[in-house]
């Protein structure tokens, strides 16, 4: 008699709506999650289910039909330059994010849930909103109405689901603490339930599942290695030996000081370090990575509008020792701008000088203003032996990666 084939443990993944966020018109899912959807959707030993609640799907339409209609008024402007109507409407717009959509669903195998409204409870929800409870946030606003429909529909998908973990286990992705509270909270009792709050803890999750290790023993081990990598004011933390902030700027200076586009200057602010990703245990080695991002903001040099002198200072002339043409503000320059090395003028305002019978037009100096933020993104790839006490030895950075850096807006 053939032996029946065994089946694959099953893990359905939800999506809220604060880890899909991008800020593009024309992305369903920011890149990261459709880069972890593309790279886990074919494990030989885990079959994964993608979902997005209804209310999801349709949050994310508003957003996108939203940036979209951003760009309805350079629609028009375009159209009055050509002299041509491209008659592009607003139903237009709306179709095209619904294509849009639609096609990414059915390219990354997205499932959409649809709630069951006669299934919620009402009352219950009622009472949540009165008293500002979890996940209605306790302003004035009363937010939460539409974090408690995703809770919901979360909580009936576990209900339709086998409660037994090495059939079935699910995995809810928020990064909205009052849901995270509520949804803890609702499923304490349900063992094949876990609440993340990252792309980057999910993805620690699967590279469990599908891996000779327990959740028990990964996160465990997270722990470990958080600190191992980085402790503040421990310098023989991993980060501060193998001086990773220096490597990441001279194998990557270009990425970190480079603007999107000429005319603009690029400044690098905060570092931030997320907590490690387990990738796999081979043996007793343990294989990282962590993430590392950098806040930048992008400036722009305005000039204000050139400033015509009288020519009564230019006929009288200054008559100091030493004088500037035009207005005596000392901010005043002539020249060019040079990002590197400042002003370059190109008159000597130190000599002498006395009346001319001209007028004078200054220029004043150029103003910084911010135009944008971003961040750069890098992963430090890293491995660990364990010893049977649970300690860390022989530490080792395979490599490190850049990975992209993205402006708002863009």
């Amino acid at each position: 008699m053939p032996r029946k084939k065994k089946t694959k443990p099953e893990l359905k993944v939800v999506f809220d709506t604060s880890v899909l966020f991008s800020k593009v018109a024309y992305d369903l899912v920011r890149n990261e999650v459709r880069q972890l959807i593309e790279s886990n959707s074919k494990h030989v030993d885990l079959s994964t289910r993608w979902y997005l609640p209804r209310i999801v799907v349709d949050e994310r339409r508003y957003q996108m039909q939203r940036k979209a209609f951003e760009l309805f008024p350079s629609i028009v402007k375009l159209e009055r330059l050509l002299g041509h109507n491209l008659n592009i409407t607003e139903k237009i717009l709306r179709d095209r994010v619904d294509e849009a959509i639609n096609k990414q669903l059915e390219e990354l195998a997205i499932s959409i849930f649809e709630i069951d409204i006669k299934d919620i409870d009402w009352e219950a929800l009622i009472q949540r909103a009165s008293f500002r409870l979890p996940p209605f946030d306790p302003g004035e606003k009363e937010k939460g109405f539409r974090d408690s429909l995703i809770a919901e529909s979360f909580l009936q998908l576990v209900k339709q689901s086998p409660a037994t973990s090495s059939i079935c286990r699910l995995a809810m992705v928020t990064s909205d603490g009052l849901l995270t509270e509520f949804m803890n909270k609702s499923t304490k009792e349900t063992r094949n339930v876990r609440v993340l709050s990252s792309i980057n803890e999910l993805e620690s999750l699967i590279n469990t599942l599908v891996s000779t290790v327990t959740e028990e023993f990964v996160a465990e081990m997270i722990k470990k290695a958080s600190k191992y990598f980085w402790e503040k004011g421990n310098d023989s933390s991993l980060y501060y030996k193998e001086s990773i902030r220096d490597t990441i700027k001279e194998l990557y200076s270009q990425e970190l000081n480079a603007p999107p586009r000429e005319g603009l200057l690029r400044e690098n602010d905060t570092w931030w370090i997320t907590d490690p990703t387990f990738v796999k245990k081979e043996r007793q080695r343990i294989f990282w990575i962590t993430q590392i991002t950098v806040d930048a903001k992008l400036f722009r040099y305005a000039r204000p509008e050139p400033k015509v002198s009288t020519p009564l200072d230019f006929v009288l002339g200054p008559t100091g020792p030493t004088a500037h043409i035009g207005p005596t503000d000392p901010s005043v320059h002539f020249g060019t701008y040079d990002p590197t090395g400042g002003f370059k003028p190109s008159i000597n305002f130190e000599q002498q000088y006395r009346g001319a019978g001209v007028i004078g037009i200054s220029a004043p100096s150029q103003n910084k203003v911010e135009v944008s933020s971003g961040q750069s993104s890098f992963e430090v790839h890293w491995s660990v032996n364990i010893t049977q006490k649970k300690n860390f030895t022989s530490p080792s950075v395979v490599e490190i990666k850049f990975v992209s850096t993205k402006w708002d807006g863009e």
